[in-house]
């Protein structure tokens, strides 16, 4: 009998269960795929270096950049380029810098005069209860704390960039805690980020967030630990049975058309809520998980578009630029890849990826490479001044992309926690637990191998 079988080879799984095996543990990894880190993958054509799911990834804390040097990736690390420090907002068709000083924010065409007022007047807003907390929006908080011009040039493309979702569905406790936390700690978002940092301080905890990648791409972080698991991640593996015998759990998975069977004392689950209520569990885990809420997961597309650099008049000297939903460009955003990080383009040439779909746009899922690309293009002219066709195109597509953490999240969290709680050796992670972010995945692989360990 193994120590553990997890059930999931994303970022958080093989996380977990590198963590495990270091620990001394015999650990088993099932994974659907035939490669590890699921849309974590990193790509190399003519040139171009892109990739297919997370651009980069937000370091969340200290322990995650030990993490990666454990694994031999420091000298692989790279930072996002210093040049490219600004972010663009679509206003009035046109791309706006988002301000970044205390006298862009006055001058800037982004928020209008009442907008600013809004934001300057968030301090001397009350809260609501903390019952009536729990359940508000995205939208609702935001418009309540800054205004109605905050949440449609800054927070509603914010939520399209991150979630592909709808801030009038995601729910601000379960989708951005941290800006619950500050108004509770505070009485406002601005006094409450204020009280935490000086709180960080004087407990010498601050640390301040970067966004980093890799020279062969985000893709070497799961391949790497891949290879540290050996012959204990079955890839081209999706477990179909689970069932509690006697005080193990009994896993059954298929891989080329056969049977497999493995015991564990611990049970390890890092799958997408649909992939979760997809496997027959024994009855007592069954009937509470097909009674509990289905999550949505909207359907993104990546396009990966190389151009010559002069091509493109907009001096791609940022981040990259989000639409609005009032806006007209039916785009969720596009990154400005080659800016962000070294080797992303050939000489001469830069690398856009363009995000399509999403909550928005749902009738973009049917649609074509082909189709998807003329769309793109289009909306690219207008934006950042492009002329002529890529001279490379890839389009990745994900039908269900990114978990919504809306009204059906809490009471999903709930079932599974009590399942844990009934179940001793049942352990639930992923982006469908802990956070959609690809740091905080990654920790929540840690902390699912510090319960098994």
């Amino acid at each position: 009998m193994q120590d553990a079988i997890i059930l999931g080879g994303g970022i958080s799984g093989l996380t977990a269960a590198y963590l495990a095996q270091q620990g001394g543990l015999d650990i088993s990894v099932i994974e659907k795929a035939s490669h590890p880190g699921g849309p974590i993958t990193s790509c190399q054509k003519d040139g171009y270096l892109f990739e297919r799911g997370p651009n980069s990834l937000l370091l969340p804390a200290p322990w995650v950049e030990s993490f990666i040097a454990e694994l031999g990736l420091q000298d692989q690390l790279q930072e996002t380029n210093p040049v490219a420090n600004k972010r663009y907002i679509v206003k009035k068709g046109r791309p706006v810098a988002v301000p970044t000083s205390p006298l862009q924010a006055v001058t800037t065409p982004l928020f209008s005069i009442k907008g600013k007022l809004g934001f300057l007047l968030e301090p001397f807003r009350k809260q609501i209860s903390e019952r009536a907390g729990r359940t508000e929006t995205v939208a609702s908080f935001v418009q309540r704390r800054m205004g109605r011009d905050f949440l449609d040039y800054a927070i509603d493309p914010f939520v399209s960039g991150v979630y592909a979702g709808d801030p009038h569905k995601l729910i601000l406790e379960q989708a951005f805690p941290i800006m619950r936390g500050f108004e509770r700690e505070g009485g406002s978002i601005i006094r409450g980020a204020i009280k935490h940092k000086k709180r960080q301080k004087r407990e010498g905890t601050a640390y301040k967030k970067r966004s980093i990648s890799f020279r062969e791409g985000l893709g070497v972080l799961p391949k790497t630990i891949g290879r540290k698991l050996g012959n204990r991640l079955w890839l081209n593996s999706e477990a179909v049975a689970v069932n509690r015998v006697d005080e193990a759990w009994q896993v059954t998975w298929k891989r080329d058309g056969e049977n497999f069977e493995g015991f564990a004392k611990n049970l390890i689950v890092c799958l997408p809520s649909y992939a979760i209520k997809r496997i027959a569990w024994s009855k007592g885990i069954s009937e509470p998980l097909k009674a509990s809420p289905n999550l949505e997961y909207p359907p993104v597309h990546s396009l990966a578009l190389g151009f010559r650099r002069e091509q493109i008049a907009h001096p791609l000297d940022g981040f990259g630029v989000l639409v609005p939903s009032k806006e007209s460009p039916t785009i969720l955003g596009a990154l400005f890849s080659s800016s962000l990080y070294e080797g992303r383009a050939p000489q001469g040439h830069c690398l856009l990826t363009v995000m399509m779909g999403g909550i928005r746009h749902p009738e973009f899922a049917s649609l074509s490479p082909e189709k998807l690309l003329p769309i793109a293009l289009s909306d690219l002219r207008s934006l950042v001044g492009l002329e002529g066709e890529p001279s490379f195109y890839h389009c990745s597509s994900w039908p269900r992309a990114i978990p919504q953490y809306t009204r059906d999240f809490a009471p999903w969290k709930e079932t599974l926690h009590s399942l844990e709680d009934e179940y001793p050796g049942l352990h639930f992670g992923g982006n469908c637990v802990d956070g959609i972010a690809m740091g905080a995945s990654i920790l929540s692989g840690k902390r699912l191998a510090e319960t098994v360990s």
